[in-house]
């Protein structure tokens, strides 16, 4: 039996293809999933995913994990909160993980070079994600710290407890009022709080201040939810300037609309993200945002077994007639139709064009409260942020194991809610 096996392994006939995805983030790692639960039982195929760390950022609790107090949160158990370990993702599955930087994506010959080996492809999935975007505003990309990482949160973090520590008083500056603007604002604010008291500094004499280009929080979306939010960030003193944006940055200022100055002591930006460029040697249609064009299944026109998702695509809302937003929940409904669409090309079946799904998000703003937006309906208040807590939930339990994602849920709340 062990001859007739050796045998068959080098059979070229029956050499395993290679779905490759690359991007560790919520669309890779759905796209992988799914794969794995639709060719869970076909030996044909390797999943492989790689990605430059060994785990899952989650981003949706980066800005709690940039103002938890040093003296209650060491940087180990913030580490704990925001990063889900690949292994215990994929340990029960049949998907390969490889950490490595990608150099070059060779798709005409089918081929990812990373740093450390070259693996072929048979079917891809770019996923890769998305970079701050500095809209070429002058100083703004070396004096502007932006959160998009776990090291991100820490530094941001410890210069906030600097200024405390050695000033008297000082300025916090918010470029941008969308989503992470405004989760962020809230946030820092209980932050500066509870470091005056520990401190005993006065705390009317730190200021928190949003900067917005647009005339309300979260621009372009519901007007009832913008001023519900309004009414949160203001009520708690932070101050806001709409309709003006950032023309300059320097190291302890900021120029609003070329003419006013700011003096600044922390700058951090949050003012809009663009994918990242893909190393791609050939010329590929993207928009200002370096988002890649895509057919209606996700896939390229030219390379029909290459799938982008999430931040990497230009998706085309047919209604609105722009691309749709770069969010956690827009990057996991296109991973999903990625991997049924490879299931369905590896079966000879034709694909399934993407539909847009109706818009639906919850924003927390500080303390036990969020607001959840559906075009039918919105909750905010506890309410809101009891949902905000079971949309967590929900998230871990579609990528881990039913106790390990329920531990993983309490560990974060019990980190968390010393914020508040």
């Amino acid at each position: 039996m062990l001859f007739l096996f050796i045998m068959k392994s080098k059979d070229p006939n029956q050499e395993k293809k290679n779905i490759v995805i690359l991007g560790g983030g919520f669309a890779g790692i759905r796209v992988a999933l799914d794969l794995q639960n639709l060719l869970h039982d076909d030996e044909n195929y390797e999943i492989i995913i790689i990605d430059r760390k060994d785990y899952q950022t989650y981003y949706s609790a980066l800005y709690e994990a940039a103002t938890t107090e040093h003296r209650l949160v060491e940087a180990k158990k913030v580490k704990r909160t925001v990063t889900i370990p690949f292994a215990e993702i994929f340990g029960h599955t049949k998907v390969k993980v490889f950490k490595g930087y990608i150099d070059r994506i060779d798709l005409t010959d089918g081929k990812i070079v990373t740093d450390s080996r070259i693996i072929a492809f048979d079917y891809l999935a770019i996923a890769m994600g998305s970079i701050a975007d500095f809209y070429g505003i002058p100083n703004l990309d070396k004096y502007g710290f932006t959160l998009k990482s776990l090291e991100d949160a820490i530094i941001i973090r410890n210069r906030i407890e600097d200024l405390v520590a050695k000033k008297d008083s000082g300025t916090i500056v918010i470029g941008g009022g969308g989503f992470a603007g405004t989760e962020f604002a809230g946030e820092v604010h209980n932050l500066l709080k509870h470091e005056c008291m520990h401190h005993q500094k006065d705390m009317a004499k730190f200021k928190v201040l949003v900067v917005e280009g647009g005339t309300n929080f979260l621009p372009g979306l519901s007007e009832k939810v913008s001023a519900i939010v309004a009414a949160r960030i203001t009520a708690m003193g932070i101050e806001t300037k709409f309709s003006t944006l950032i023309t300059e940055a320097g190291r302890d200022f900021i120029t609003l609309n070329n003419k006013e100055r700011v003096d600044t002591d922390l700058l951090i930006w949050t003012g809009g993200v663009r994918s990242c460029r893909l190393p791609v040697e050939v010329d590929l249609d993207r928009d200002k945002k370096d988002r890649t064009a895509v057919e209606n299944y996700l896939n390229l026109k030219k390379y029909p077994n290459v799938f982008v998702v999430g931040d990497n695509a230009c998706v085309i809302d047919p209604v609105s007639k722009r691309p749709v937003a770069q969010t956690a929940q827009e990057a996991i409904n296109q991973a999903k139709l990625a991997a049924r669409n490879i299931y369905r090309a590896i079966r000879n079946k034709p694909l399934v064009p993407y539909n847009i799904g109706p818009t639906r998000f919850v924003i927390p703003v500080t303390g036990k409260f969020a607001v959840m937006y559906t075009p039918s309906l919105i909750i905010s208040g506890f309410p809101g942020w009891l949902i905000r807590k079971a949309a967590d939930l929900r998230y871990f339990l579609t990528i881990l194991p039913f106790m390990t994602a329920i531990k993983y849920w309490i560990f974060e709340n019990k980190i968390f809610m010393k914020n508040d």
